[in-house]
């Protein structure tokens, strides 16, 4: 329980981060503060989980995001910003349906492979996206979908060996 709620600390203020770093870098300070003020929504959301307000804030961070992108942010920063935003929605979603039955057997076991299966999706998703921003590269269209066969792939055994160890 301590580990999923230091991991959502630390995803909003990554997000957070990022969203306000990349409007900062841009010289737009409205939109450093709707970034600082969505941090604050976000924390109040963690307090209702089971209400829309969760989804209103994933919406919120996207479509600042989105905003940053059309108006000249750094693309690393919102990407990473909405991505850890993508990670606070679904933990504080987590928190909400587990509720106070997060650290008993079962359950317990179930949050810690939804922590690893998040942990290992945020880490793939922006390895994939820092190695994109340095690399141009022209691939036929066929042999890009070789390639997202063959990883979709290795993430499927991955996951497979992370369930085998883990039912030990």
């Amino acid at each position: 329980m301590a580990l999923r709620k230091a991991f959502l600390l630390i995803c909003l203020v990554v997000s957070i981060l990022c969203l306000t770093a990349g409007y900062g870098f841009a010289g737009q300070w409205i939109g450093v503060a709707i970034a600082i003020i969505l941090g604050l929504v976000w924390l109040f959301a963690r307090k209702y989980p089971v209400s829309s307000l969760p989804h209103l804030c994933l919406f919120a961070s996207v479509g600042l995001a989105v905003a940053g992108q059309l108006t000249g942010t750094p693309s690393l920063l919102m990407i990473c910003g909405s991505g850890f935003g993508l990670a606070v929605w679904d933990l504080i979603l987590l928190e909400g349906a587990l509720g106070a039955n997060s650290s008993e057997g079962q359950v317990g076991r179930f949050a810690d492979r939804h922590l690893q299966s998040l942990a290992l999706a945020l880490g793939a998703g922006l390895l994939v996206t820092f190695l994109g921003s340095f690399l141009n590269l022209q691939i036929p269209f066929l042999a890009m979908m070789l390639l997202v066969a063959l990883v979709i792939f290795g993430f499927d055994r991955v996951w497979g060996t992370i369930k085998k160890r883990s039912t030990r």
